[in-house]
């Protein structure tokens, strides 16, 4: 990617809320990672499809691209951490155009979370989480492609406008690309009317300091986090892990207990 290049993603992600990378997997990376999603599909009454870097090497590869985490951290900061990985698999007729923001079940969007002295207005100053949907099928008008609603991720209002709701617009991209969007703009899905099931994988990313939606630092497996090499640390958010010692047993730096004090949470 060169300067030119990121800037103007970097303006395309600033104005409209979204954008997209081309060319990410190749589409020997797309068969595999079909192949993948519809194994895992099988299981899914028991979570399948959720945290899938942990179940497919192929999925390892969401936190392996430079131009990608190169966009996230310029949002995000250096210590972006993942916050989870899910396989998506939209059937024929499925797909209900249903608008909505992330951060509704553990964000800042929870209806919990509102405070009295917020008035009904979210989070837009600072962009607090980005999505990353990677296309493993084409994306299309036709086959279920997500949809969003250009520049809304700047509404402070927490229920969307009826007036955005008629903006929403198809984003078409081809199979191997990123679509990368900040998660406060309005989105979902529209209706698979192919005879093709549309395959996608969605890794949203967040700040170090803000829990994300599972506990990653936990539920990383060992080889995979191996694999990850010191950026896995950050990936998965050892680093920025709170401590659940006294803190001078505690090491800040590596996010984990001193020697002499590790307990069974330790990974």
């Amino acid at each position: 990617m060169t300067n030119v290049e990121f800037e103007a993603y970097v303006k395309q992600l600033k104005e409209d809320g979204y954008t997209v990378l081309p060319g990410v997997l190749t589409e020997k990376e797309c068969d595999a990672a079909t192949i993948e999603l519809e194994r895992l599909a099988k299981d899914k009454e028991r979570g399948g499809l959720e945290c899938i870097f942990n179940k497919g090497r192929i999925f390892e590869r969401i936190y392996q691209l430079p131009d990608l985490l190169q966009l996230i951290q310029h949002f995000l900061g250096a210590d972006a951490r993942l916050s989870t990985a899910h396989g998506r698999i939209l059937e024929p007729g499925q797909g209900d155009g249903n608008l909505h923001a992330d951060g509704e079940v553990s964000g800042h969007l929870r209806q919990e979370s509102q405070a009295p002295i917020d008035k009904g207005r979210r989070i837009i100053s600072h962009t607090m989480s980005v999505n990353t949907i990677f296309c493993i099928s084409k994306f299309t008008k036709t086959n279920g492609a997500t949809q969003v609603v250009p520049g809304s991720h700047r509404i402070e209002s927490i229920g969307i406008p009826e007036t955005a709701i008629n903006k929403a617009r198809i984003i078409e991209a081809d199979r191997g690309s990123v679509i990368v969007f900040i998660s406060t703009i309005w989105h979902g899905t529209s209706k698979n009317i192919s005879s093709d099931n549309r395959y996608a994988v969605v890794a949203p990313w967040g700040r170090s300091w803000s829990k994300g939606s599972y506990d990653l630092c936990r539920i990383v497996k060992p080889d995979v986090l191996e694999r990850a090499g010191d950026e896995g640390r950050i990936i998965f958010g050892l680093n920025s892990r709170a401590p659940y010692l006294e803190h001078w047993q505690w090491d800040r730096e590596k996010g984990e207990p001193k020697p002499g004090f590790m307990t069974h949470e330790q990974n």
